[in-house]
């Protein structure tokens, strides 16, 4: 199946890294054989730079992924397990901690994780690394802070300024290569100039952020100039009192950066640091209150060739940042100027009516637009949450939950359900207008493992629906989540009788709730009258045009098929891979997959399921779903005994056996452990069984993984893959015949 996602997110750098290959190699060298690093050093003094360049150096030799983690725009200690488990795409499940998630996640997986800008959240930030690697030696950890973490077998790493000796030097070699950024041509001819540049890079003690804003200023000034105003406006950086205390070397390199602005450009730049994680020119305009966005963005680009502000270029957007060093900086200035509040109210709100406004064009064409925007927007969209809720605006804070809850669920953004949940009671005191919405976000929690109270709260909303004074989701919508919630609670008649509800109502529910009553009727063994709905199913789901929904809908008419005619399920399914790969509905990959491998174990295709259950088993590790990992687990074993792997299958039987789910919605479990007691004979089967138990769910999946690779090698080594292997795509993927219902959106 050609649905494997991309196992890093490290961002692509525009510019050479200058001076730093032998700390480069020496912190490449320790990463591989520590598995915690910490790079220290002052602000501005390029830890960040360093840090990516290791993780891109070593990318190839951390085969489960290298991973960013950036905790500048993150506040508050308590959110920093949701922001790590956020960057690396795993989901909190029921009510376990989430740095528990997190480490389980990650528990023998060879991974690489880059933890940037600590020094801010320390004790938090120490205690969150040092749970996850605690729990196995497999993951690593490349941090940069101010400050050392102090954690186990730590080792740490100063930054130090580029060196300053002369025209060859490091820094000058820096300074020149970003002058030239701004002024091609640009070099050093002549002595003047080279001791202008050396004294420029001494006075700013050799740090690179400090180096980088002077070359700046050669778009306008020339290197004596600029020499001479570091020298009137930072007379601090040359006093001996400062010691080696180098931040007070960059504050005032920003001061001064600052105080060359006029007071439009001053203006613009403290209202940029109320954003977290980034913004665009329409974000901008709206928190500062500017009517005229030509204006605005004369003053980004001003920004930009100063570099205080970073630009950085998509195919249609462009999307701006600051250097931390500078947020903090400008955050400062709008504090003295007594607005900082009102500034922090201003973006919550903006962000509040985005998320209304982009909800509402959700469920249609749109949705990848408006998903993408919550990606892209998430770190603001936690700040506005976290800020209007600490300040008792319980409005605000509920539309940026609720909404960004409705469309971040099906990006797999499940971080948000948990805002939904959390300002429920105050929403609820309050009786806030949008609170059907807020409880139909709360019913989500079922794809996270608390399936009893989100029914309820799905229920809730459906009781508030079109009571005055209160504004509900679409009609419909409330009712199908709380379906969800019954079926995670194994409740299938009530599932059924809810889907049908939704089925037979007008607008554009018709096109998920005619998909999830064909789910129900087939999961339920009603196939004769799931089959006839089939093809509405789908039509209304090409007519409203969603590419989630529609993936949904091809992938349960797929399932519906597969009970009488498993080759138009897959070509079905088929279909839907290809959609999913074309939209990026990463969803279901997970559900696919294993649905194809239950086909393709019941018609003898065994190398096709092998490799697809491991998709499948992946795909949940990956995304954090906990239940449907269970479930993909919990049906392996029937295809280990058809490969006559008795041991095995009784050892991942054994695994399951605490996990309810799994004989909930895996049939023939119990009979399949008769079977194999009778094989492996009473002794040796409760020792695979004792051995199965003895895991957690992440071991199960790592040993799982294990044993599908190795019996891939068998079947290749003994020239029998059980028929020739599917290519890619659902031909790798569809359910078994006697497949019931697994909990699924």
């Amino acid at each position: 199946m050609s649905t494997q996602a991309g196992r890093r997110n490290l961002p692509r750098s525009t510019t050479a890294l200058v001076g730093r290959s032998r700390v480069l190699a020496e912190v490449a060298s320790l990463v591989r054989s520590r598995q915690l690093v910490t790079l220290s050093g002052v602000g501005g003094v390029g830890k960040t730079r360093l840090a990516l360049a290791v993780a891109a150096e070593l990318a190839d030799e951390f085969p489960d992924g290298v991973w960013l983690v950036e905790l500048a725009p993150v506040g508050d200690a308590d959110a920093v397990p949701d922001a790590i488990a956020t960057a690396l795409g795993i989901t909190a499940q029921g009510g376990a901690r989430v740095i528990d998630t997190v480490a389980e996640a990650l528990a023998g997986r060879r991974v690489l994780v880059v933890v940037d800008n600590c020094e801010h959240l320390l004790p938090a930030v120490a205690e969150a690394i040092g749970e996850v690697l605690a729990r196995s030696d497999a993951p690593h950890v490349l941090a940069t802070s101010r400050e050392h973490l102090r954690g186990p077998g730590e080792a740490l790493v100063d930054v130090p300024p580029l060196a300053v000796d002369g025209v060859t030097s490091d820094a000058v070699t820096l300074f020149v290569e970003r002058a030239r950024g701004v002024r091609p041509g640009f070099g050093i001819f002549d002595e003047q100039t080279a001791d202008a540049v050396i004294r420029i890079c001494a006075t700013l003690d050799g740090l690179p952020l400090g180096i980088e804003l002077a070359a700046a200023r050669m778009a306008s000034m020339s290197p004596v100039e600029v020499c001479d105003r570091l020298g009137d406006r930072l007379r601090l950086l040359t006093g001996p009192e400062l010691g080696p205390d180098r931040q007070a070397t960059l504050r005032h390199a920003v001061g001064w950066s600052y105080d060359l602005l006029d007071d439009d450009e001053r203006a613009i730049l403290r209202t940029m640091s109320v954003f977290s994680g980034g913004f665009d020119l329409h974000a901008l305009c709206a928190v500062a209150g500017a009517g005229d966005d030509v204006e605005v963005l004369r003053l980004l680009d001003s920004l930009v060739r100063k570099s205080l502000v970073i630009a950085h270029h998509g195919s249609a957007r462009t999307r701006y940042s600051l250097f931390e060093t500078i947020r903090a900086y400008a955050d400062e200035r709008v504090a003295e100027t007594g607005g900082r509040d009102a500034a922090h109210d201003r973006h919550a709100a903006y962000l509040a009516g985005e998320a209304v406004r982009r909800w509402e064009l959700w469920n249609g064409p749109g949705w990848r637009t408006q998903v993408d925007w919550v990606q892209t927007e998430l770190a603001n969209l936690r700040s506005a949450y976290r800020w209007s809720l600490d300040r008792g605006r319980v409005e605000t804070a509920t539309d940026v939950a609720a909404h960004t809850a409705l469309m971040g669920f099906s990006v797999e953004l499940f971080e948000t359900i948990g805002w939904a949940e959390a300002v429920l009671p105050a929403a609820e005191q309050a009786g806030v207008r949008r609170l059907p919405r807020l409880y139909a976000a709360a019913g989500y929690a079922c794809f996270v493992g608390r399936a009893e109270v989100a029914s309820a709260n799905a229920h809730r909303a459906v009781e508030l629906e079109g009571r005055p004074g209160h504004e509900s989701c679409e009609p419909g919508y409330a009712t199908f989540i709380e379906a969800l919630g019954q079926v995670y609670c194994g409740h299938l008649d009530r599932y059924v009788e809810l889907t049908r509800e939704v089925a037979g109502m007008p607008g554009r529910g018709r096109a998920y709730g005619i998909a999830a009553y064909v789910d129900g009727l087939q999961s339920a063994g009603r196939v004769d009258e799931a089959l006839p709905l089939t093809e509405p199913a789908v039509a209304a789901a090409r007519e409203l045009g969603n590419p989630y929904w529609l993936t949904y809908t091809l992938w349960i008419v797929g399932l519906a098929w597969s009970r009488t005619d498993p080759q138009r399920a897959l070509q079905t399914w088929d279909e839907a891979v290809a959609y999913l790969d074309e939209h990026d509905v990463r969803f279901f990959e997970g559900f696919l997959a294993r649905d194809a491998a239950l086909l393709h174990t019941s018609d003898g295709q065994l190398e096709t399921a092998l490799r697809l259950f491991a998709v499948s088993v992946e795909a949940f590790v990956r995304s954090g779903a906990e239940a449907q990992l269970v479930i993909s687990l919990a049906s392996l074993p029937a295809l280990f005994e058809r490969l006559d792997r008795p041991g095995v299958a009784r050892t991942v039987l054994g695994a399951m056996a605490g996990e309810e789910a799994s004989f909930h919605h895996v049939p023939g479990l119990a009979d399949l452990g008769g079977r194999l007691d009778e094989q492996l004979g009473q002794e040796a089967s409760e020792r695979y069984d004792a051995a199965g138990r003895a895991m957690v769910v992440r071991d199960t999946a790592s040993y799982a993984l294990h044993q599908i690779e190795l019996a891939r090698r068998a079947l290749a080594a003994e020239g029998r893959a059980g028929g020739a292997a599917a290519p890619d795509g659902p031909r790798a993927a569809g359910p078994a015949a006697d497949r019931r219902r697994r909990d699924h959106p």
